[in-house]
């Protein structure tokens, strides 16, 4: 067993490359709070049992999710995000779903000047190989590609403001913009810093934008992409659950999103 900080103090799990080797024997994880605890049990020769509900596979099978519109269009927009996680993940993953879906519908029956490929991929968490597969065999050539968007994890989660005289933690009706970034190409770095002008994010573009899954697209020769992606208190533990978020915090967020996708494909 790990004991390892984190602003949840909870149960907190890692991501892994596809390179990695695995461990030896089982690991888990546990939070920091209870290191005195077990090291104590250790010292007095104390058992401890763990119970946990999972199930343990190898080589399984998992699928990302495709679909295409095809405008007859010399060029393509790639729509992306994330859909495997750890847990509920309500607000690392939902935020990110619900606008990829919501995107979908906004250019499904209308004719454009571009074709999409919508994509949700799956083993984020193990290098990203939905990602990497998708890319290898099924995503349209960089020189096809008119521009990619990526909804990446966490883009519309509660902040938390320390209550000292409560002792807690209290949720902020805002997302905190600390924990969230804009991403983009230097090809579309202007054009995101407009479109993006009244969400709250630090920035990050050029060299520095290859961020979780668009590192993958940045890599493959994909020259022109926007993305966000962020982080929040409750992040990779089991307390990441739908409170978390909400239509309040993901609106003007959608909004910013559609208003891309719009400037993209009605030119």
């Amino acid at each position: 067993m790990l004991t390892i900080d984190n602003p949840a103090g909870s149960v907190f799990a890692y991501n892994v490359n596809q390179e990695d080797a695995p461990w030896p024997v089982p690991v888990i994880v546990l939070p920091a709070r209870l290191a005195a605890q077990l090291e104590s049990a250790q010292q007095s020769g104390e058992s401890l049992s763990i119970e946990m509900l999972t199930q343990y596979r190898r080589e399984v099978t998992s699928h990302n999710v495709i679909a295409s519109i095809d405008n007859g269009a010399a060029r393509t927009v790639v729509v992306s995000t994330p859909v495997s996680s750890w847990f509920t993940s309500s607000c690392e993953r939902g935020p990110g779903i619900a606008t990829f879906l919501a995107l979908a519908r906004q250019v499904a029956h209308e004719k454009r000047s571009t074709n999409f490929v919508f994509v949700a991929t799956v083993g984020h968490e193990i290098g990203h190989g939905g990602m990497e597969a998708f890319i290898h065999a099924k995503a349209p050539p960089p020189q096809r590609v008119k521009a990619w968007l990526h909804l990446g994890a966490s883009l519309a989660c509660n902040g938390w403001t320390y209550d000292a005289a409560g002792s807690e933690w209290r949720k902020r009706p805002e997302a905190d913009p600390s924990l969230r970034v804009l991403l983009a190409s230097e090809s579309m770095q202007k054009r995101a810093m407009s479109t993006f002008q009244g969400i709250a994010a630090q920035t990050m573009f050029g060299d520095k934008s290859g961020l979780g899954e668009l590192r993958d697209v940045r890599a493959a020769g994909y020259l022109n992409y926007v993305g966000m992606a962020g982080l929040h208190r409750f992040f990779h533990t089991p307390e990441d659950r739908p409170e978390l978020t909400g239509p309040e915090l993901l609106e003007p967020l959608a909004q910013a999103f559609s208003k891309m996708l719009d400037e993209l494909t009605l030119d």
